[in-house]
């Protein structure tokens, strides 16, 4: 019986030099969305070689191909470090593996609507009647499809090494016990470790030639973004670079009151409080604040485009927050170089990577509900609920958020959800996370004495706002009544 195979790609290259897809090579194809940033052992020396001054593969998707053909996919998995997703045929033994990475942060689509024919995609179907049956490939699992037998294995991910992949940090602890000095030394190995994260993620951007480099933080004023916009600061203490911070405002004609959202006027608070820094002073680089203003005509012509990329996610909830993404990828707006200074009209950032700061709530505690569940049931519970969010992330959030930014031809990065950085706060006792301060539940105890060890006090105090809240890009029509986050569209 014959079988057909297509293979298409489109890329958009952060790392030079540009690697067309689907890269061929007589052993196998690869189609690769993602950055890898490191790998351990015999495999992270294999890497270095690869990407040597001498060496042919200097770009991501030619080095994973080596790989693969040199140590197998599954050993490969085990060993790389990275956010991405991939479709690999090896030609050889007629196998075609796909996956994401193990947290999910790169978008994969899967339609096995047809008995005969499986199709996979990064971005759903944009006709509505083709769409319907494209699902996001589970995170945590690699699919291997037997073209010989027509079969198709899944190799999970586990915290134990029962399967063949482990995963490449711990469960929860639930441990809470700890001294002062132990605290002072967990702000300090946070610190380090979400640096070393925040480093590897913008150091690894590739610019093209101007005077200066340009980095973009999607940011809404929070303790989460403005901690990652000062490490980001400090990994280029030594660049001549730009920081944009992107803040977006949405023109809400159910509550009005203009631009002049919640995020909006944090955002000018916090940016104001990163650039009075001593730590920052020295710094080559500087920040300037994107005013990104979303008129609501703007909102109606966008609107079915959103809905297209955010797919299959279709609730109230999931369109606010794409749509707060989508202008934000877009990264037009009125630029600030100071207070004072004259704004810039119809400015565009140059940065095709946007940090973002998705991850820390999942981690440290930072929703009502952690709250909500530790007055229930103690930390216990709170273990548990913490636990679930951060396993949802895949299919919650970062499969939508990947689709959305790839239609402006740009790319999230998330320090929090470092692997290494993750495995960190993991470990981190309950109470690092969670603690009653003046009767009154704090989440993100860490991210806070971290904050306020730097100098940002205000932002240290500031407490969580979602952003389709922060910017307004919730319930917007007037007149519809009472509508839930969880109601489709």
């Amino acid at each position: 019986e014959s079988q057909q195979l297509t293979f298409f790609s489109t890329v958009l290259s952060m790392r030079g030099p540009l690697t067309p897809q689907p890269l061929h090579s007589p052993e196998c194809i690869l189609q690769f969305n993602g950055e890898l940033y490191d790998a351990v052992g015999e495999l992270e020396r294999y890497r270095s070689d690869l990407l040597g001054d001498d060496a042919v593969c200097k770009n991501d998707t030619a080095v994973l191909s080596q790989l693969f053909d040199r140590f197998g996919v599954i050993e490969t998995l085990q060993s790389i470090r990275g956010e991405y997703a991939f479709v690999y045929y090896d030609i050889l033994s007629r196998c075609i593996w796909w996956a994401r990475d193990c947290i999910g942060r790169r978008s994969l689509l899967v339609n096995r609507s047809r008995k005969d024919c499986i199709a996979l995609s990064s971005l759903p179907a944009p006709n509505p009647a083709l769409r319907a049956d494209w699902r996001e490939v589970p995170a945590g699992e690699v699919y291997k499809l037997d073209l010989r037998i027509m079969d198709i294995e899944v190799i999970p991910w586990s915290y134990e090494m029962c399967g063949s992949l482990k995963y490449p940090y711990v469960p929860i602890y639930i441990d809470i016990s700890l001294t002062q000095h132990s605290y002072d030394s967990l702000v300090t190995e946070f610190s380090s470790t979400l640096l070393a994260a925040v480093r590897r993620r913008v150091l690894a951007v590739h610019h093209s030639r101007s005077k200066a480099d340009t980095y973009a933080i999607l940011f809404s004023g929070g303790i989460d973004c403005t901690l990652l916009a000062y490490l980001t600061a400090i990994s280029l203490r030594d660049h001549n670079a730009h920081i944009d911070l992107l803040n977006v405002a949405f023109e809400n004609p159910r509550i009005g009151g203009g631009y002049d959202t919640p995020d909006r006027i944090l955002g000018r608070q916090s940016w104001q409080e990163l650039r009075s820094l001593p730590g920052l002073q020295s710094s080559q680089c500087d920040f300037r604040f994107v005013e990104i203003n979303v008129p609501y005509t703007q909102v109606l012509e966008c609107k079915s485009r959103v809905q297209d990329l955010m797919f299959p996610k279709d609730s109230v909830m999931d369109f606010s927050i794409a749509l707060a993404f989508f202008f934000a990828a877009r990264g037009i707006g009125t630029m600030f170089t100071s207070p004072v200074a004259d704004p810039v009209e119809e400015y565009t950032t140059l940065s095709r990577v946007l940090i973002s700061g998705l991850g820390a709530d999942e981690l440290f505690a930072g929703y009502t509900r952690h709250g909500t569940s530790f007055a229930r049931g103690g930390y216990e519970a709170l273990a548990n609920e913490l636990a679930l969010d951060f396993g949802r992330l895949h299919e919650r959030n970062l499969g939508r958020d990947d689709r959305v930014g790839a239609h402006w031809g740009k790319e999230f990065r998330y320090p929090y959800l470092d692997e290494e950085f993750v495995d960190f706060a993991l470990r981190c006792p309950l109470d690092s996370k969670l603690r009653v301060r003046d009767s009154a539940k704090e989440g993100k105890w860490l991210l806070r004495q971290f904050a306020r060890v730097i100098g940002l006090y205000q932002v240290a105090e500031e407490k969580k706002r979602a952003i389709q809240f922060g910017a307004r890009s919730a319930k917007m029509e007037a007149g519809k009544g009472k509508i839930r986050g969880t109601d489709k569209i």
